[in-house]
């Protein structure tokens, strides 16, 4: 077995160009010095099991040793370590950590030849087994086999062990170990990945690239597909001993690995392949049936309702079909999985609240927020589906029912984040008005949300919102808007973003000085950030003025974000606060230019805004060159020269709270 390690070069000193020689021969010198005591502790071992790792000797050689050692020494390390482990009656820890560095560079070949050539095969099986004991031969094995992820030859080889694989999904659903559980997790799925077939027929048994044999041992064979079962079911018939929460986190586990591979094959989970194993456990159509229907008690266990509303988000976002931009398909197979089966109404009423539905107070604190990301998943990932159905008008109506709060518990209670979440994920055409009324602007769930006594998750909220959608149109790109015409969705989401912000401002004129304010208070920091990035989502906006919407009459309503900070009433309190010196206050804590300080925090992320301003009025300027930017950019250039502080900030400042 050949195991090269590449010797990171010198670097030569021109002046003194023996001491990377010298170096280097000290450093061999130490090495050597490592590898003698390392064989000697190991021999002494294993002739008696009792004598002690030497732990720093090991840790020394882990550190040093795997980029020094000749092939003949590493070899011989390798095979005195591969003897050793059977035989430790102590905490194998040490060794199996030199022995997987070691291996690091190696592949999935060698580690079969170290096995040969240790007159013996490699316990598998036996290093995969469960227990606390075993955790360290687990990170062992788990990493050797991870070496058999890189083809479907060597991924083949693996599926071929029937006892390892059997061993392996035991250990990844039974572990107490997280690590453990995810290294094993993570392991099955680059297996499968690797191994996945190239489907063929929609009708094929396995994903038809690879052979399949992985895809074959896992859902082909009784045994393997049947642990999963034992293993996360509460009621079902089972030969592996797990107590309640010992299932419930195999349950949680077998939830999180689903959505990846039904994103793969999604007929692989959806279809009976053991008839006589699902009907034990009243399943009739696979493994997705019985994580979504069956396998939890939703009713008596809130924890793990809640981790069953979260499977079902991960699920629509894993498996939509993948498109580019916004253009997302109406609804792919989970979605309507989902439906079919009564999952996406029986999740969303958790959140929507109708009237005639009396919800546990318990139950709604642990699912209220879970419920709202699922709706917010749905509505992001199939927006065309989302506005085509009735669930516009009533998430609508639960946000306006969430958000009509007092204006002193904006600023002094918990922001309802969930609901926040959600609006910042819907298709921003769900949030416009109806009309330009005050009534009717009181129709969108934005008219709700304050400016003046506030609270960061807001503003971050309404940033989201008026920027559009998050591919950032270049205004120094003529062509830009022009390349996006073709994706009608994406200039839909513009178009609406900012027909939400001038309609926000036509009805809350006050807006830019509540801006002005929260970003000079550097008392309150996350405020002040939050109103900053608010400015710099405006000024960095994309926006279209295709298709056309609902714009207010009684303000400007410029094309774009840089030249609406630039319009009233923006311009009475945006600009003036980008162009004044920050503060700094260098006499407090911290001190000037300290990073870790809220003033320099924020005359960071001002300086960031008034960067962005530059580019885009520079830009402008050079579209429309004497129509008075350059006079701007003048202004703008000698606040950038100063950088993010000046000495002119330091003078007196602002610490100021919050208008109560």
């Amino acid at each position: 077995m050949k195991l090269y390690s590449k010797h990171k070069p010198g670097i030569h000193n021109t002046c003194h160009p023996d001491k990377p020689r010298l170096k280097a021969k000290m450093t061999n010198e130490a090495g050597g010095d490592i590898y003698t005591r390392l064989l000697s502790n190991i021999k002494a071992v294993t002739e008696d099991p009792t004598t002690p790792l030497d732990t720093r000797t090991f840790e020394e050689a882990e550190l040093v040793l795997a980029n020094q050692l000749s092939e003949d020494k590493q070899t011989t390390l390798l095979l005195a370590l591969v003897g050793l482990l059977p035989t430790l009656q102590q905490d194998p820890t040490p060794a199996a950590n030199l022995l997987i560095r070691l291996l690091d560079g190696a592949n999935y070949s060698d580690v079969l030849s170290l096995g040969e050539d240790s007159d013996g095969s490699i316990p598998w099986t036996d290093g995969l087994g469960v227990g606390e004991h075993m955790i360290s031969y687990n990170r062992l094995m788990l990493n050797l086999l991870g070496k058999a992820t890189s083809n479907p030859t060597d991924a083949a080889h693996v599926a071929s062990m029937l006892d390892a694989m059997l061993a392996l999904v035991r250990l990844w659903l039974c572990t107490s170990d997280t690590g453990i559980a995810s290294q094993a997790s993570k392991l099955l799925l680059d297996l499968l990945k690797v191994d996945r077939e190239v489907q063929t027929h929609p009708d094929a048994r396995v994903p038809a690239g690879g052979r399949g044999l992985v895809w074959k041992r896992i859902f082909g064979d009784k045994n393997v597909y049947g642990t999963i079962f034992e293993a996360a079911s509460l009621s079902g018939p089972s030969s592996i001993k797990l107590s309640k929460n010992q299932r419930t986190l195999a349950q949680a586990r077998l939830m999180e690995w689903l959505p990846v591979v039904g994103a793969m094959d999604w007929n692989t989970i959806t279809r009976s392949h053991h008839e006589e194993i699902e009907a034990a456990y009243g399943v009739k159509e696979g493994l997705l049936e019985f994580a979504a229907l069956r396998m939890v008690d939703h009713k008596d266990d809130v924890l793990m309702h809640r981790c069953l509303l979260d499977f079902y988000s991960e699920l629509l976002r894993s498996t939509k079909t993948s498109a580019t931009g916004l253009a997302a398909p109406a609804e792919s197979q989970a979605l309507r999985y989902m439906i079919t089966q009564g999952l996406q109404a029986r999740s969303a009423v958790i959140y929507l609240q109708p009237p005639g539905t009396a919800a546990d107070p318990l139950e709604a604190m642990f699912l209220y927020g879970p419920a709202a990301n699922y709706i917010g998943t749905y509505a992001s990932a199939y927006p065309e589906h989302f506005l085509a159905s009735q669930m516009p008008k009533q998430v609508n109506d639960q946000l306006r029912r969430a958000l009509d709060m007092l204006s002193a518990r904006w600023a002094h209670a918990d922001s309802p984040k969930h609901d926040l979440h959600l609006m910042a994920s819907l298709p921003r055409k769900a949030l416009l008005p109806a009309g330009e009324t005050t009534v009717q602007w009181e129709g969108s769930p934005l008219a709700w949300l304050p400016s003046r006594q506030t609270h960061p998750d807001v503003l971050n909220t309404l940033a989201t919102i008026f920027h559009g959608p998050s591919k950032e149109i270049r205004i120094s790109a003529p062509s830009s808007l022009e390349a996006d015409n073709n994706d009608i969705a994406r200039q839909t989401e513009a178009a609406a973003a900012r027909s939400l912000y001038f309609n926000y401002l036509a009805h809350n004129k006050r807006f830019w000085k509540d801006i002005a304010t929260h970003a000079d208070t550097v008392a309150l920091k996350d405020l002040a950030l939050a109103a900053i990035d608010c400015l710099l989502a405006v000024i960095t906006a994309n926006w279209s003025t295709k298709p056309d919407m609902l714009l207010p009459t009684t303000i400007a309503t410029p094309e774009h974000g840089h030249l609406a900070i630039l319009s009233p009433p923006a311009l009475e309190y945006a600009l003036p606060y980008l162009l004044k010196p920050p503060q700094t206050f260098s006499n407090l804590v911290g001190g000037r230019g300290d990073t870790e300080s809220a003033a320099y925090k924020i005359a960071a992320a001002k300086f960031d805004a008034v960067r962005a301003l530059h580019g885009r009025i520079s830009a402008q300027a050079e579209r429309e060159p004497g129509e008075g930017y350059e006079e701007i950019l003048r202004t703008l250039n000698k606040r950038i020269a100063e950088g993010p502080l000046s000495r002119e900030g330091e003078v007196g400042g602002r610490i100021a709270t919050m208008d109560l």
